[in-house]
């Protein structure tokens, strides 16, 4: 996992930040091909609600549809633990991620000035929304 983010995230998780999102509130899952991990995702559940803490697609595999799988999954796992609402940011210039979102069922439910780093200073998060 710690490869995958680091070559994926301009600031990736650290390798103990991972660790300590695999147990607790958290959940996650993967999608590997053999043995060669292609991505994941982590979400935490609270009450009612889930938070996608973290989707990460391997540089190499992105733009094959693994992002969309993964969501699919997450939004799976909250039905089944009958969560009522699935929660998510992501970076305002990440149009790829956005369309995803987007185009599975999220809309804007706010915005987070300044809340990412760039190499350049800071952008903000578009914060997104989706009732199971």
């Amino acid at each position: 996992m710690v490869r995958v983010e680091r070559d994926a995230h301009l600031e990736p998780w650290s390798r103990e930040q991972l660790a300590e999102s695999l147990h607790g509130r958290y959940f996650s899952g993967a999608l590997w091909r053999q043995e060669q991990l292609l991505g994941f995702f982590i979400a935490d559940a609270v009450i009612d609600e889930s938070t996608l803490m973290n989707l990460c697609i391997a540089p190499s595999w992105q733009g094959r549809g693994f992002g969309r799988r993964l969501l699919e999954h997450w939004l799976e796992v909250c039905r089944q633990r009958r969560l009522a609402m699935a929660w998510l940011e992501v970076r305002a210039s990440n149009q790829a991620a956005l369309k995803l979102y987007r185009t599975a069922g999220f809309a804007k439910a706010g915005r987070r000035k300044d809340y990412y780093r760039t190499g350049e200073g800071r952008e903000d998060a578009i914060v997104m929304q989706k009732p199971l």
